[in-house]
């Protein structure tokens, strides 16, 4: 059989099986946009509940992303096996740095640690309004 011609499968993950994942995993990227342009930023995160939370410095992360609809994204692909996952957090991001609503809360009880080098005082949740996931692999 072609390649093109091959049925792969796909199935959705319940939000609840998207939590356990993010829960599992330390390293995603946010989706903001700036001056009109999409950007996409990796970043160490934690959970807190739905909550996701991660620090970071002044500059564009912080400049752009709270007050705005922003996209949170993890996945892994095995291409030995033909098989991948990814999880999708879409949401508002709050500036939790000093905040003490109930977002910024949650988000002062995760821990994330970032590994890029510099000070990263600031903390930035994500209030999700969707959670979603895909689960795939090649079949043939």
């Amino acid at each position: 059989m072609k390649a093109d011609q091959r049925e792969d499968e796909l199935d959705e993950i319940p939000e609840s099986e998207c939590l356990e994942i993010l829960k599992q995993h330390s390293l995603g990227r946010i989706a903001i946009v700036v001056d009109g342009q999409p950007q996409i930023f990796p970043v160490n995160y934690a959970m807190s509940g739905r909550i996701v939370a991660f620090r970071t410095g002044s500059g564009t992360k912080l400049s752009h992303a709270p007050g705005t609809k922003v996209c949170f994204e993890i996945d892994e692909y095995d291409s030995a096996a033909g098989a991948g996952w990814s999880v999708m957090v879409q949401g508002l991001a709050v500036d939790a740095t000093d905040s003490f609503d109930d977002v910024s809360w949650a988000a002062h009880a995760a821990a994330p640690w970032p590994v890029a080098p510099g000070a990263k005082p600031f903390r930035v949740a994500i209030e999700p309004s969707q959670i979603t996931g895909r689960r795939f692999r090649r079949r043939g």
